[in-house]
């Protein structure tokens, strides 16, 4: 929790898709991550900018930076205190940790970070061992 802001993070592994043509065979993995923000200070405060980054095991990383969240810049308040959003990313490899920042802001104008701790993007049938791992090789 920072600056009375709690976060709540779940990924979901929604599949992964065969890329045409690829030699060796190369799959993109698709997930779906739900972030629940709940202020728990009487202070109102305006979510204006987000920043991710998705770190694979290639050694790759990947930084994302914009206004706002799934294009809005939700109020939490007293009357409304928690948000909920859900969005995606994509991952050419079976393993990988994702984490950011939100930025807020005051009505002063005054601004502060509530940091995103990292969660895994695992592919577990391809770490499983039980026959399903696709065909794929991890430079």
């Amino acid at each position: 929790m920072t600056e009375g802001i709690r976060t709540t993070t779940v990924p979901f592994f929604m599949g992964r898709r065969l890329v045409v043509g690829e030699r060796p065979e190369k799959y993109i993995r698709y997930w779906r991550y739900l972030i629940r923000l709940e202020n728990l200070s009487s202070e109102r405060v305006q979510l204006r900018e987000r920043f991710w980054k998705v770190f694979s095991i290639t050694g790759s990383l990947e930084s994302v930076r914009g206004k706002g969240v799934v294009g809005m810049q939700p109020i939490l308040a007293e009357d409304s205190p928690i948000f909920q959003y859900h969005s995606h990313v994509q991952v050419p490899v079976p393993w990988a940790h994702m984490w950011g920042s939100l930025r807020f802001e005051r009505p002063n104008g005054s601004s502060f970070d509530v940091k995103i701790p990292s969660f895994p993007l695992c592919d577990r049938a391809y770490w499983s061992g039980n026959g399903n791992k696709p065909k794929e090789k991890v430079k």
